[in-house]
């Protein structure tokens, strides 16, 4: 699979503006779960972009009752060629494609596999998002399974890891790398990872639904700060600024803080009042299902109707604050 680097270091300058997101309204729902029997999945692409890129490698183990009872893997050729870093960086090179299906030719093989299955992955949205838009394009038919994210549980269960790609909680668990970056591995690695978190969640006793307890539940309103002089020139000074969705860096309370702290105020929704509203993920939010929530469509209308607000990514939170 290929990782993003959440990390903020160089980033550049951007443009506040809302950019549009892809809408994915019959995607399933992310759970919070530890199942038994499921289906780990990974793909390799040429990318990070589904848009601009193409799978090159689809692999999946169907487990029943923790063990590995089938297994699926196959190559898919790209329309373009795989490009040197890809190459370099997967171990799939383009001749080893050369004579591989086709992704519209794959696709119905996978559907048999994985049927109305849970899937399990590791940053497994990623992968979703990547079959999802594939089907959509090929068939314009839907992959609509629900799905437990391995990353996800990883973030609760190790919080002191400087960051919590696989290779790192691999490493850190003392799972053999070796052919990393190939699919079918990639399932044997995550499986791994799994097996050690529902062992740690079951030798500690650990409830799932305490440690995913919402922490969002804090009244922004009610943050303060002992500092007594701001810049006034900072973008947030004197401005109202509401969030929505999962922040990948902090918490809410953490980022709200951050505004405060610079002479802003924070909100618990969007009102007349709001200047800015930052869009963390809303891929973990079983209640949203056409990519929107209900705040950004509040600021959206509240934007036609005239209102001095914008709409900004964690990202550009991050970027504006200069924040690394």
């Amino acid at each position: 699979m290929l990782e993003i680097d959440l990390s903020l270091d160089g980033f550049r300058k951007t443009n506040s503006k809302k950019i549009p997101k892809t809408i994915r309204e019959n995607k399933g729902i992310s759970l919070i779960d530890l199942p038994r029997d499921y289906i780990v999945v990974d793909i390799e692409t040429t990318g990070l972009d589904c848009k601009y890129n193409e799978i090159i490698e689809i692999g999946a183990l169907k487990v029943r009752d923790n063990k590995v009872v089938d297994t699926y893997n196959t190559l898919v050729k790209p329309k373009y060629e795989i490009d040197s870093f890809i190459e370099e960086f997967t171990g799939i090179t383009n001749e080893m494609v050369a004579n591989s299906p086709d992704i519209k030719t794959v696709l119905p093989a996978f559907t048999n596999f994985i049927s109305n299955e849970l899937l399990l992955g590791y940053n497994v949205n990623f992968d979703i998002n990547f079959l999802y838009d594939n089907y959509k394009n090929c068939y314009n038919e839907y992959i609509t399974n629900n799905y437990v994210d391995v990353l996800r549980l990883c973030r609760k269960i190790y919080p002191d890891l400087f960051n919590h790609r696989l290779k790192r909680v691999a490493k850190f668990l003392n799972i053999d790398l070796t052919n990393h970056h190939r699919a079918i591995r990639d399932c044997e690695i995550t499986k791994g990872i799994y097996d050690s978190v529902r062992q740690h969640i079951a030798d500690n006793n650990i409830d799932l639904k305490e440690l995913f307890k919402n922490k969002w539940s804090v009244d922004l309103r009610e943050l303060k700060t002992e500092k007594t002089e701001f810049d006034e020139d900072n973008f947030f000074f004197n401005k109202y600024v509401c969030f929505t969705g999962k922040l990948e860096k902090m918490v809410r309370a953490d980022a709200g803080q951050i505004v405060v702290d610079l002479g802003g105020r924070c909100e618990n929704s969007v009102t007349k009042n709001t200047n800015f509203l930052i869009l963390g993920n809303n891929d973990y939010c079983s209640t949203i299902k056409d990519g929107k929530s209900t705040k950004q469509k509040k600021a959206e209308k509240l934007i036609l109707e005239g209102q001095d607000l914008e709409i900004i990514s964690e990202n550009t939170f991050y970027d504006i604050l200069n924040f690394e």
